[in-house]
């Protein structure tokens, strides 16, 4: 006998008793339904090895192969919709193939709006440095006072230190110990604060915590 499956002509010859065919027994069994589908019994909801949150939801425009979309894109996607505005740190014009959506507390699950930006990718990758101490790049000078190493620059930038940062190296050359350069006041222009500039993705944080399990 034929398989019950409307437009079905295979024989029901394994699973008479159901009425349907081979194919259209496991799809029931494997999805729930006898039509061809891409969603069937998979979870609704699941994550990726680091934690990223993933939605089942095929039909979503930023979908992926396996048909699950990443929820912090999605909730992005249902504020904005197709066009995306500039990375927020620089200005730069984005898309959504260029985009990375950044999570502000830089907890992978935690998607609420509030919490999600739009970043350029260059911004993206460099606002993760501020998890690697700046003395450990290359061509970085290290001075350490008290256990606590630092970059000139980074010193420069303590509201302990009154002085610039070419003052300090300067001071070192001369054969100061680093405390002196660090903390001897100045000579000249001792009325004066020394400019210095803000790094434009932050002072260095510590190490980046582990994702949660």
């Amino acid at each position: 006998m034929k398989c019950k499956v409307e437009g079905c002509d295979s024989e029901r010859k394994h699973y008479p008793g159901k009425g349907v065919c081979q194919k259209h027994y496991f799809r029931m069994m494997r999805y729930g339904t006898y039509e061809l589908t891409k969603r069937g019994k998979r979870k609704d909801r699941t994550k990726n090895s680091k934690g990223y949150q993933m939605i089942n939801c095929p039909d979503h425009p930023l979908v992926m192969a396996n048909g699950f979309v990443y929820e912090h894109r999605k909730v992005i996607y249902d504020r904005y919709g197709d066009t995306l505005p500039p990375c927020e740190m620089c200005g730069k014009e984005v898309t959504w193939k260029t985009a990375h959506i950044d999570h502000i507390d830089e907890v992978v699950d935690n998607n609420s709006d509030s919490n999600l930006r739009v970043l350029c990718r260059a911004c993206n990758v460099m606002r993760s440095r501020v998890h690697i101490p700046e003395h450990t790049k290359k061509s970085r000078m290290a001075i350490t006072f008290n256990g606590e190493t630092k970059t000139p620059t980074e010193w420069a930038r303590d509201p302990r230190v009154l002085i610039s940062v070419t003052a300090i190296k300067h001071r070192l050359k001369n054969g100061m110990s680093v405390e002196e350069a660090l903390f001897s006041p100045k000579v000249t222009h001792w009325h004066t604060r020394p400019r210095s500039r803000t790094p434009q993705y932050g002072e260095y944080r510590g190490p980046k915590k582990a994702e949660a399990a």
